[in-house]
């Protein structure tokens, strides 16, 4: 397979890539700089290919050799002797060509000196971008056809760690170990590309695989083609009991994080935790958490879209949204990956959720909180009552064509909500409010011990804690 050279993006209008770190007037984001961290953005193109399923265990090209143009967004420590040798990489969402990965994981991504990459993979997230978005800035940017995101991003991922291309844009950083992980969407697509032969595919100049570990957050192998698409137009969608749905060993270090609302479909193709060399896995579930969920977001995409003229549907749900984190736990889980993966330090293993007689339902206590799983404090000492679900608020407007959900309804069946127990409950149960922190500190500690929740976001949890007592 061909590829040409990269160029940088010339830095036109206010020399901002759609989804920059940080709007500085409006301090949205996050500020690279104080962390001495730098930002670059450049277009790299080669050719593709779109795939189909061969009718058994198997993959065939359907068209080879397509040209594509794309851009790749990198964050990275701005002196090569502070980067860690670690390249994260992420296919960015189609709402929009969000970085979910980096929403959630940038303040351990930039504390441990970790470089992070985003791609634009999906054609309509090319086309959204060179046609609205930015014409000029974006105007070459072509992905003609969905199959092609596949080889879109190994061949980007293998241009930018190999030869002239990384050393300019890499700024010098090794690039030792390289992680693929995406969330939803990019989960799903995570997986596909772990288990359909990319991983195998796309490989260094001295014969190993491009990737070293695999992050498949929030997305369930279970959900029929949501969490296992086709692979491209020309393919069908696998049977609910295809093989391939379940994770297997490929060599890399792969972990699935998921939330309560993916673990309901998720039964059918779970598997037991490994450390066989060949097959190093772990499945996290979190208790107490959602695909969606309230936390506070440092993505600049939406208004970039807006201020060029772009609009949002009105979206909101009827119940309160859920205060729960599912992103401290996921950046703990990737540290636990860095260690396997750097150090040989097998990761901590965790319970799963049991379901209701195998239906898509999750077992719950008296209160309606879920059993097993990794058990947040939040869950462990609760003062709510934990939904993954939430119903459409009337105001809710449907979606546009470049949105990936149906309808409202859909939308909102992946946010979060909760339920307050009442402060009369919340004082049977705790005393008061100075007795419920010390509780609430005690499960920090203990969730800390395990080697999932680290130091940073325990401190993180503990300065919350207070506005989980109301009253």
């Amino acid at each position: 397979m061909s590829h040409t050279q990269p160029e940088p993006i010339p830095h036109d209008h206010d020399g901002e890539p759609f989804g920059t770190a940080l709007l500085p007037e409006l301090q949205m984001g996050v500020d690279l700089a104080a962390a001495g961290y730098v930002e670059v953005e450049l277009f790299v193109e080669g050719t593709a290919s779109t795939w189909k399923h061969d009718g058994s265990s198997g993959r065939v090209a359907v068209r080879s050799d397509l040209p594509f143009r794309t851009r790749v967004l990198i964050r990275r420590p701005s002196d090569a002797d502070s980067s860690s040798g670690l390249i994260q990489v992420e296919p960015l969402h189609p709402d929009l060509d969000s970085a979910l990965i980096w929403n959630a994981a940038h303040p351990w991504l930039m504390r441990g000196g970790h470089t992070w990459v985003g791609v634009t993979v999906f054609p309509s997230s090319a086309r959204l971008l060179r046609e609205d978005i930015d014409p000029d800035r974006y105007a070459s940017l072509e992905i003609a056809e969905d199959g092609l995101q596949y080889d879109v991003l190994g061949s980007a991922i293998s241009q930018l760690i190999q030869g002239s291309l990384g050393e300019k844009a890499l700024g010098g950083a090794r690039a030792d170990r390289v992680l693929l992980s995406g969330m939803s969407a990019t989960g799903s697509f995570t997986r596909i590309f772990l288990q359909e032969g990319f991983h195998e595919r796309w490989t260094r100049s001295d014969g190993r695989a491009l990737i070293d570990g695999y992050l498949i957050g929030i997305s369930s192998g279970g959900a029929g083609a949501a969490g296992y698409p086709p692979l491209s137009a020309d393919d069908h969608e696998l049977s609910a009991d295809d093989p391939r749905r379940t994770v297997r060993g490929h060599g890399a270090v792969v972990f699935e994080v998921l939330s309560e609302t993916e673990a309901e479909t998720h039964q059918p193709v779970t598997r037991p935790d490994s450390d066989e060399a060949g097959d190093r896995y772990r499945l996290y579930e979190i208790a107490g958490t959602a695909h969606i969920e309230a936390r506070p977001s440092v993505l600049t995409n939406l208004e970039q879209f807006e201020r060029g003229g772009g609009s949002r549907p009105a979206f909101d749900v009827q119940e309160a949204r859920s205060d729960a984190r599912f992103d401290v736990y996921l950046r703990g889980a990737f540290e636990a990956m860095d260690r396997w993966i750097a150090a040989g330090e097998p990761a901590p293993r965790a319970e799963c959720f049991t379901h209701v007689d195998g239906a898509e339902e999750l077992q719950r206590d008296a209160d309606g909180n879920v059993l097993g799983g990794v058990r947040a404090p939040w869950l462990d000492v609760p003062t709510a009552v934990y939904s993954p679900h939430s119903t459409s608020s009337p105001e809710s407007e449907p979606p546009p064509p470049w949105m990936p959900f149906g309808d409202p309804e859909m939308l909102a069946w992946l946010v979060g909500s909760m339920r307050l127990l009442p402060l009369s409950e919340l004082r049977r149960r705790y005393g008061n409010r100075s007795a419920y922190l010390r509780r609430f500190a005690e499960s920090v500690a203990a969730e800390r011990a395990r080697g999932l929740l680290l130091d940073e976001e325990a401190r993180e949890l503990l300065r919350e804690a207070p506005s989980r007592w109301r009253g």
